[in-house]
């Protein structure tokens, strides 16, 4: 993974960004003081992750589909890495919306299925409300016991009620890592392994490049990590673009979304994080971008070789003669570095992340590096990045205008 940072050091005082520097290297010798805060670390649970993967793989070996019911940290890490390999053996639901629940009835047989209910705290309104359903629809169709499985805390809740109801297996959700950074314990693990993907290399790798990252002391990356929080503290740049040039890598911009803004949109600090596509967003924002409030910095995600690739032949020279024998991927490429280079033209800060490829391997190393940058930037602007009290606020809310049979009203108190 190469990191372009080109101008980045004069967006901040160099005395200030060494101080956090000498910071955030003392915080990541701390580390391992508060295992409890850097919990998605954890290596020494392995070999039981993997006793639970190979069980359950078992279990389920002549189970055609999955269908997860989970939302947010439950779902959106293992649907960025699952949907590298384009593959339909796990279906995702992950909002309320019936038309999604109904087309998924319409395209897929109930009698070779499993479910696979996941929500950390077991009253996830979401996930309870589309377990009921899904329970209903099926009847006496479906082998509920059998053809199951839970992910949740030991703690007591509704769903865990549920489960002890009509002798569901459970899992235990790690209680000391939060949704968002649970990607790769056995809520997103799990997922993987059921859907084909060698979960336990995969853990391998992610161990490996977390030790890495925290290892190198002179990480390129540790410079936007001490410009960022620097950026933030002085909240004249108000957002951050995240932009990937890679179909396959949208589900990763969905993904990061989360992390970024539920870990460090606290206390009246942070940059909103919006992800986007290219070239598509080329077409849709660039001019906003380009021409727009001087107020973002953004994070251009390039993969150096693609999986599949097709060249532009022209062979009956209808095309412009620049575009002779490009490669789909090189264009791409090419549109990225231009996109890039304008913008900083335009003045705005930009990070080029070239990863190896658009495989599991190259999107590990991104992601591990992307939960790392996070923590690290909360820990420096003062803030917990492991919480998100102001989204439990919301969900207060929503269970009390339920309670009152508040609908179809616009709330104002």
């Amino acid at each position: 993974m190469l990191i372009g940072l080109k101008g980045w050091k004069k967006l901040t005082n160099y005395k200030t960004v060494s101080d956090l520097n000498n910071k955030l290297i003392k915080i990541k010798k701390g580390i391992n003081k508060s295992p409890n805060e850097f919990s998605f670390l954890r290596s020494d649970n392995n070999k039981e992750i993997f006793s639970y993967l190979k069980k359950y793989k078992k279990k389920f070996k002549n189970i055609d589909n999955f269908l997860l019911i989970g939302t947010g940290g439950s779902s959106l890490g293992a649907k960025a890495i699952i949907s590298l390999y384009n593959q339909k053996k796990i279906n995702f639901i992950e909002n309320l919306d019936p038309s999604t629940l109904k087309n998924f009835f319409k395209n897929n047989k109930k009698n070779n299925l499993a479910l696979l209910i996941i929500s950390k705290s077991g009253e996830t309104l979401e996930v309870l409300c589309l377990f009921d359903i899904l329970m209903n629809s099926f009847k006496n169709n479906f082998d509920l016991k059998n053809n199951t499985l839970i992910i949740s805390d030991k703690k007591k809740s509704t769903l865990r009620n549920i489960a002890n109801k009509y002798s569901i297996d459970v899992l235990d959700h790690d209680e000391t890592i939060g949704g968002r950074f649970s990607c790769f314990s056995l809520t997103g693990l799990l997922p993987m392994y059921l859907a084909g993907i060698n979960s336990i290399k995969l853990k391998e790798l992610v161990d490996k490049s977390f030790k890495k990252d925290l290892l190198n002391k002179n990480n390129v990356n540790n410079i936007f990590i001490t410009a960022v929080s620097q950026i933030i503290k002085k909240k004249k740049i108000t957002g951050h673009i995240f932009l990937v040039y890679s179909d396959s890598l949208m589900n990763v911009g969905n993904w990061y979304k989360q992390l970024w803004n539920e870990s460090l949109g606290k206390n009246g600090l942070g940059l909103y994080l919006i992800s986007a596509l290219g070239a598509v967003d080329q077409h849709s924002q660039l001019q906003m971008w380009l021409d727009g409030p001087k107020n973002l910095i953004f994070t251009i995600v390039i993969p150096k070789k693609r999986t599949y690739d097709f060249k532009v032949k022209n062979n009956k020279n209808i095309l412009p003669a620049y575009l002779n024998n490009k490669r789909m991927g090189d264009l791409l490429n090419i549109m990225a570095e231009s996109t890039a280079a304008e913008l900083r033209k335009a003045g705005a800060y930009v990070r080029i992340i070239y990863i190896e490829d658009d495989k599991e391997e190259s999107v590990i190393k991104l992601m591990t590096s992307f939960i790392l940058e996070v923590s690290l930037i909360g820990k420096l602007i003062g803030i917990n990045p492991f919480d998100q009290p102001a989204v439990e606020k919301v969900k207060l809310r929503v269970k009390k205008n339920l309670k009152q049979n508040a609908r179809n009203k616009f709330i104002t108190t």
